[in-house]
């Protein structure tokens, strides 16, 4: 028997009626991504970024293709150190397919209607809840935001940081505390083995986020998260720096330093992310991030586009393998 359609299984996952509001939100968010790639190609030459792709070094995209799934495992392995409470693991291989797979359907769906999905995925695999699981998600952040200070630190010692960068990093620093210190209040403190049932109702939804917090009061859950992602973000800037090759842009330290501000700059874009997979927002920081250091803004915006298609192509292959893998089961289940 087969499984259900691809699209109806992403409408199940990530909107629970994809009704007027979703289809409005969809349309809002079309909009807003060609709006801002409208913005980010004012004034530019179209033909000579095409001619900037159309001559791209394939064997540097292929390598920052593969430097992404390098990442994409690294976050996985970071998820996967907070999200489970004292007592329990979470397989390595659900936590990787939720998250591509939440990923996917980010590329086609606004407002970061991938992390629901990646929560609700992890949650049906796991037994956990989703309260639990979105909670441990913010945790994620949290580490993320923390390792991504000492890369910012380094990309000071390369170069100057432009003025947002600065601005960035101090946001970051004040978010990253914040987050942690939200976290540790938060969290009910882990009991190993416990297997206790929450409570219904609002006060049970409030045990089982807490539940999710718990991670934070696990110093070594948290180093090892911390530990993936150093990982993650090393990958991260192995993949610009693959596609700044794969254009010509990258040359010495220089190339680093871009590599790095190219990072930073789309890593601050996502922060809003209003639409499907952040397109218009992304190209848009990593243009006015590499014209800050010199970067004609005809190759700025090539190396944008390139730089965001070798993110979303592992991705949606993964991602969407997974998902049609998920259906099939639930389909089967359901047979039997």
């Amino acid at each position: 028997m087969s499984g259900p359609e691809p699209h109806g299984l992403l409408a199940r996952l990530a909107l629970p009626a994809l009704g007027r509001r979703g289809k409005v939100a969809h349309l809002v968010g079309a909009a807003i991504l060609v709006g801002l790639l409208a913005w980010a190609a004012r004034g530019v030459d179209l033909r000579a970024v095409g001619e900037a792709m159309a001559g791209a070094h394939p064997a540097w995209l292929v390598a920052a293709m593969l430097a992404n799934v390098l990442s994409l495992a690294a976050h996985s392995a970071r998820w996967a150190a907070v999200v489970a409470p004292a007592g329990r693991r979470v397989r390595y291989r659900d936590a990787f397919g939720a998250l591509t797979a939440g990923f996917a359907v980010g590329a086609v769906l606004p407002a970061r209607a991938g992390d629901l999905v990646r929560a609700h995925l992890l949650a049906r695999r796991t037994g956990l809840s989703i309260a639990a699981t979105l909670a441990a998600s913010g945790i994620d952040y949290v580490v993320g935001a923390v390792a991504l200070l000492p890369l910012l630190g380094a990309l000071a010692e390369l170069s100057p940081l432009p003025h947002w960068a600065r601005h960035a990093a101090g946001a970051l620093a004040v978010a990253a505390a914040g987050g942690a210190l939200a976290a540790v209040a938060l969290a009910r403190r882990p009991v190993p083995g416990e297997r206790t049932r929450p409570a219904a109702g609002l006060r049970g939804r409030w045990e089982r986020l807490r539940a999710g917090l718990s991670a934070a009061r696990q110093p070594r859950s948290l180093a090892r998260s911390l530990a993936f992602a150093f990982c993650g973000w090393g990958a991260e800037v192995l993949i610009a720096w693959c596609a700044l090759h794969a254009v010509g842009l990258a040359s010495g330290l220089a190339g680093v330093a871009a590599a790095a501000l190219a990072v930073v700059a789309t890593t601050a874009a996502n922060v809003v992310a209003v639409s499907p997979g952040n397109a218009g927002p992304f190209e848009l920081a990593t243009v006015a991030a590499l014209g800050g250091v010199g970067v004609e803004r005809e190759a700025a915006l090539a190396f944008a586009l390139l730089y965001h298609l070798v993110h979303l192509v592992p991705v949606g292959l993964i991602g969407s393998l997974w998902l049609l893998s998920t259906g099939r089961q639930a389909a089967v289940g359901q047979a039997e």
